[in-house]
């Protein structure tokens, strides 16, 4: 160990206190199952069947699982503890806890409002591969998801390009569009070009709308390097004139889409006018923004709090106290040993930190 001062001890610790923070933001106490439907961050287990569950449980319930970070789906219920959980092993005993946050020792009935895709088994975008943390590659996910299921889509594949093809053009540090993807600050959100297929009708309506242009940043073909400004367009242009119906494409949103979609909406007849029904009732989210439901702020306020929680969801409560009182007694003497070095500015040897432990030890 290094010569180093009390004071930069300290603030190392803080430091990496900080860096834990970060990745573990919320207090990981409550399964949102009894919340129902939300829009929340979703985490696949594949070691039990694929299920979804939400971010406590992906932390208490499910730590030595195979875990797949889904980021937010909407009007999603944890599937932790519920009939679709499915136990490790066939040698899991019954009097267990089926979650361990809700306590409940009977499997609860599970939401029948849960949509599962490929995501679940982690893979992701019309390509179907897993989630690679080394690529350079831009991932979108679709605002919409009415028959992808909030997908997230690789640039290049958005635009109908080959992986291997776009791969050769990036380095492996840069983040690179691929040709034919616009500017990721120039829109807010994305519409994959299987949504739009599913609901092409109403989009061409929306796009012939005098106030498409304050709504639709780009459209995005599929195979072919055009990409259409609709900011640019005729406020009066034809349905016809948007696109032929022979290219797939996906569409990007401005900034502020939905107090637009709003005003669109506030134009149309409510009970004649098809695009009305289709904002009202089958996207009201795009108008209304649905917002992302999080866990309380974790209130834990130093290192040991969260060495105590991971505790308790890895060992037995026994094992846990003692382990815990042992570690709040040794940050104590610790704290009191560096005191003198912090208070006087000297420098903590290597030395000086081993004459701690094994005078400890001794103990």
């Amino acid at each position: 160990m290094s010569d180093i001062s009390a004071t930069e001890y300290l603030s190392r610790q803080q430091e990496l206190e900080d860096e834990a923070r970060k990745l573990m933001p919320w207090d990981p106490r409550s399964c949102t199952y009894e919340k129902g439907a939300l829009r929340q961050q979703v985490f696949a287990c594949r070691t039990h069947g694929n299920i979804g569950i939400c971010y406590s449980c992906s932390i208490q319930c499910h730590t030595s699982c195979d875990i797949v970070e889904l980021f937010t789906k909407r009007n999603f219920t944890c599937d932790c503890g519920t009939e679709r959980d499915k136990p490790k092993s066939e040698n899991q005993q019954t009097n267990e806890f089926r979650c361990q946050l809700r306590k409940n020792r009977e499997p609860d009935v599970a939401s029948l409002q849960n949509v599962y895709g490929h995501n679940f088994h982690g893979l992701f975008c019309s390509c179907n591969e897993e989630y690679d943390p080394d690529s350079s590659a831009v991932m979108l996910q679709c605002v919409l998801g009415a028959e992808c299921n909030e997908d997230w889509y690789h640039d290049y594949c958005i635009v109908g390009k080959g992986k291997e093809k776009q791969g050769a053009k990036r380095k492996a540090d840069e983040e690179t569009l691929a040709d034919g993807m616009p500017p990721l600050d120039s829109f807010d959100a994305f519409i994959c070009w299987k949504c739009v297929s599913k609901y092409d009708y109403y989009f061409q309506k929306l796009m012939s709308h005098s106030l498409a242009e304050e709504v639709i940043a780009h459209r995005i073909q599929r195979g072919s390097l055009e990409e259409k400004d609709l900011s640019r367009s005729d406020k009066k242009r034809p349905i016809d004139d948007v696109t032929d119906g022979s290219i797939d494409y996906s569409l990007t949103l401005k900034h502020g889409y939905s107090k637009q979609l709003a005003k669109i909406k506030e134009t149309l007849d409510k009970k004649t006018d098809k695009l009305y029904k289709f904002l009202d009732d089958l996207v009201p989210f795009l108008v209304n923004d649905d917002p992302v439901y999080e866990e309380p702020e974790d209130t834990a306020t130093g290192a040991d709090d969260m060495v105590s929680l991971l505790l308790q969801s890895s060992v037995q409560r026994e094992q846990a106290v003692a382990g815990i009182s042992a570690f709040n007694s040794l940050k104590t003497r610790l704290s009191e040993y560096l005191r003198p070095f912090a208070e006087s500015g000297r420098v903590v040897s290597g030395e000086d930190i081993n004459n701690f432990f094994e005078g400890n030890e001794k103990k």
